[in-house]
């Protein structure tokens, strides 16, 4: 009897052993899923979704048939914020069409091990997905412009001149993307190639961002909109081979944005940007950025397009100079003239126009109608031969200069005046310290009683750094011209 419970206590526990065994394998392998599911949901998409059943029904899906075609390299600049990195990658790889058509080069500036983690494991997990890393420039007085100029010189280098690419998409890893972000671009390539006018010999850029795209600023209705700008968008853009043998061996050592925005690098040549912004900036990942949050009321309304517009049946002669200019100045010549006190009383089967003559006009208006009022290179975000356009009280209204609203045939006869820069920056420093009552006596940053103002405060070197400026003393042309040093500070130049 003894013999036969020591079998079965012996039977018993092998058989309770084997559970055990099996409980913890089971426990194991529960984990191992759970832990990639982690991984997959914090590697997953976190842009905009549309969420209109309306809209997904008229607006037709991306094409992607022929997706062996390649389109263009997309190059990500990334430098020390993983989580940022982590979503926009996320967002790009989730609505890249095929791994054919994009190779994704992440672009690190510096070895911040966490962001390389975060690279490395995109590599490893997508296909066509590269990582680059630039060694970091010494960065003196937290000015960050040196070190992103030099990066984004030596990126672009090596993406068209080491790995022969014509085309590539510049991203920033502070970005969300559009649900159409790469449909928008690749109609866009073809844009480049087939019209003399952009960049190429008249055209910059096919950029993703509208400056002026605020929800309450734009047709949220036309997803199909497309803008020709003068002033370069940057955001979210493309660029050809041939446009970068031309700016790489000038390209400057700061503030490369603003420096693409000057007249003999422009040269009179524009881009394209569309009414719904494809990009927007995301702030809760990527924190206030180079330019401390100074546009952060702007920038945090610009969402990106939740549309999925289908922009190869677009046709490119839409933004093609000939048949756009055409149309434009029709459009200007039809709308109906308007002034600051009636824009109450608009009617939204109208468009609108408005004259401006001079800088204090044009902040004017565009504090009315809610539009970002800075100036490079002379002129306005968005503008097209001085033109921005805004859409207010469900209404277009095109804000024009006053010889253009006169005779709009005279539309391309507009020359930007470069001294609007300095006339721009007396009036924001009128604004922060004479208006706000900081300083109490004549608004002259050269007057002898302002200057032992500020070396009293011991702000002479924050007077200094606003740069030459040229005091506007009223609403008309009257200007004196001021010989304060010139100096580009963080404090006045948005990294855009």
């Amino acid at each position: 009897m003894k013999r036969v419970l020591r079998r079965s206590a012996s039977k018993h526990a092998s058989t309770l052993f084997k559970v055990i065994v099996i409980l913890v394998l089971c426990s194991f392998i529960i984990y191992l899923r759970s832990e990639d599911h982690e991984l997959r949901k914090n590697t997953g998409i976190h842009g905009p979704r549309s969420n209109s059943k309306e809209e997904e029904e008229v607006l037709k899906p991306v094409n992607t048939d022929n997706d062996q075609t390649f389109v263009a390299a997309v190059l990500v600049f990334c430098a020390t914020r993983p989580d940022a990195l982590r979503n926009h990658l996320s967002q790009i790889l989730a609505q890249r069409p095929s791994h054919f058509q994009y190779h994704v080069i992440i672009s690190q500036d510096g070895n911040k091990t966490s962001v390389a983690q975060v690279a490395s494991r995109f590599v490893k997990d997508f296909k066509n997905v590269t990582h680059i890393q630039h060694e970091k420039t010494e960065i003196k007085k937290r000015n960050n412009y040196p070190a992103i100029s030099a990066h984004y010189k030596w990126a672009l280098d090596k993406v068209f001149k080491e790995f022969r690419y014509d085309h590539v998409i510049v991203t920033e890893d502070d970005l969300d993307i559009g649900n159409d972000f790469f449909s928008y671009f690749h109609w866009g390539k073809q844009v480049l190639n087939t019209d003399d006018t952009i960049w190429q010999v008249f055209f910059l850029c096919v950029s993703a961002w509208n400056d002026n795209g605020g929800s309450n600023i734009i047709d949220t209705k036309r997803g199909d909109l497309v803008w020709r700008t003068d002033f370069f968008p940057g955001l979210g853009w493309m660029l050809s081979r041939n446009l970068w043998d031309e700016l790489s061996p000038g390209f400057p050592a700061a503030y490369w944005d603003d420096w693409m925005r000057k007249p003999e690098v422009r040269k009179n040549r524009s881009c394209i940007h569309p009414e719904i912004s494809r990009t927007s900036h995301n702030m809760k990942l990527a924190g206030k950025g180079s330019s401390g949050g100074m546009f952060k009321d702007y920038l945090s309304k610009i969402s990106a397009s939740n549309a999925n517009v289908d922009f190869s049946l677009l046709p490119t002669t839409v933004v093609l100079k000939s048949s756009y200019d055409k149309r434009l100045i029709e459009e200007i010549e039809d709308a109906k003239p308007i002034d600051l006190q009636n824009t109450t009383s608009m009617e939204k089967t109208y468009n609108y126009k408005i004259p401006y003559k001079n800088i204090r006009d044009w902040h004017k208006l565009a504090a009315h109608f809610k539009l970002m009022t800075d100036i490079r290179g002379g002129m306005q975000r968005t503008a097209y031969y001085g033109v921005v356009t805004v859409m207010y009280n469900t209404c277009r209204v095109f804000v024009v200069p006053e010889s253009t609203y006169q005779d709009p045939s005279q539309l391309t006869n507009y020359v930007y005046d470069p001294d609007w820069d300095k006339q721009n920056r007396f009036i924001e420093f009128e604004t922060y310290y004479c208006k706000t009552k900081k300083y109490l006596g004549k608004c002259d940053p050269h007057s002898p009683e302002m200057i032992a103002f500020f070396k009293k405060k011991g702000w002479k070197k924050r007077l200094d750094d606003w740069g030459e400026m040229i005091v506007q003393l009223s609403c008309d042309d009257t200007d004196v011209r001021l010989h304060v040093r010139p100096v580009h500070t963080p404090n006045l130049l948005l990294q855009l």
